[in-house]
């Protein structure tokens, strides 16, 4: 579930479908909504999405997520399809409002 900067690079290149949740160990409202993100992570595989989810902790290379995501604070949650980001929130979801926007990408 959780990706490196190289591997969203090559995502966005095939044009794959996915969210990406972009945190941070130290930030609390990120490890609340952890087990959230899993569970519609969860919920999505068993049903055969075309959407996958994925983490991102943005501790592991700042330099790529400022410069070239253009992530400002956490939690963040993008998501992608064709290449280009279609979604953006800051903040908590909840596990239905996650599954909602996984359903639109």
């Amino acid at each position: 579930m959780e990706i490196t900067a190289q591997e969203l690079k090559e995502k966005l290149e095939k044009g794959e479908k996915f969210l990406v949740d972009f945190w941070a160990p130290w930030c609390g409202p990120c490890r609340a909504m952890k087990p959230m993100y899993e569970s519609a992570s969860k919920l999505l595989t068993e049903s055969n999405s075309a959407t996958a989810l994925y983490t991102f902790d943005i501790e592991k290379d700042k330099e790529f997520i400022v410069n070239e995501i253009g992530i400002r604070s956490v939690p963040t949650i993008k998501g992608f399809a064709g290449g280009d980001e279609v979604y953006h929130s800051t903040g908590v979801l909840r596990t239905e409002q996650i599954m909602e926007v996984a359903k639109k990408l």
